[in-house]
This record gives structure tokens, sequence and C-alpha cells, in this order.
């Protein structure tokens, strides 16, 4: 599986995700990553495009508003979040899964950029757009550089 609904604190759903990316950090190296500035989590943006993910596009192509993600550094990978309506659903992606990650200035304005990761996994390919002002993107891209470097 690709994503979960994870909403609902159900360990089971969770212990999936991780089984993935990784386990999460102790709680003490969270901190202690967070003093040398290299936080656990990372900024957020503006989820605009997602393919390769049929199931959670369909739900997302129903809304008439940008819903944000947001991602979490495990021991192994990332656990990227997005909202739609109500519920929350996390894509685990490991260091090993990612294909590229590329930056590129949005239509809208020189003042927002888009941002494209792409991983794959069992032969799928997924790849997920983001949009934020440029200090954002900015700051996103070096998070997930630092985040996914092997």
């Amino acid at each position: 599986m690709m994503h979960w609904n994870v909403t609902y604190n159900d360990p089971n759903r969770w212990n999936a995700v991780l089984a993935v990316s990784g386990p999460k950090w102790p709680w003490w190296d969270g901190i202690l990553q967070s003093l040398k500035g290299n936080p656990l989590g990372s900024p957020k943006m503006d989820l605009v495009g997602l393919d390769g993910l049929q199931e959670l596009q369909a739900l997302r192509d129903e809304l008439t508003h940008r819903t944000p993600v947001n991602f979490l550094r495990t021991t192994g990978g990332i656990v990227a979040f997005t909202k739609v309506r109500l519920e929350v659903y996390a894509i685990p992606i490991k260091r090993q899964e990612l294909l590229h990650l590329k930056s590129d200035r949005s239509t809208e304005g020189a003042d927002r950029s888009l941002l494209m990761l792409s991983f794959a996994r069992h032969g799928n390919e997924v790849k997920l757009t983001m949009e934020g002002p440029s200090s954002a993107s900015l700051r996103m891209e070096k998070w997930l550089n630092h985040s996914l470097a092997t």
C-alpha cells in the first residue's frame, strides 16, 4: 500500500506506515536535532498535484480548495501528511525510493515556486507537486535534501 488514513490513532496503521519509512526518532533525539537546526518536521506547502495515487487524488479532485502537505523525518525516510476534508493521510517514503526532487518557478509569479518530489515503490511511481512562496519552497527543498540524504 502507498498511503494510509491516519486520522484515528490506530496503532496497526501507524505500524504499517513506519514499517515503510522506518521508526520515529526518540523524543530526545528530536529535541537535540531541532537545537542543531535539523527539525524532524518540515515547513508546510500547498499540495497542488498528486500523480500515481489515484484513490487519494480522486478524493482531492472534489475539493475546491488546496490542501496542505508537510513531512515528518523518520530514521529511514520521511512521511508526507496531507488532509482531505477532515481526514489525514500519510504517505511513507524510504530514502532509497526517492527518484528526484526538483524545484521550478510557478506560473503565478516570481514570488512563488513549485517543488516536485517523485518516488517509486514496487514499480509504481508517485509524484507530489507542491507550491508555496519561494522562501518556503527553498526551506522545504533544503529540509527534504537533508532528510533524504543517504
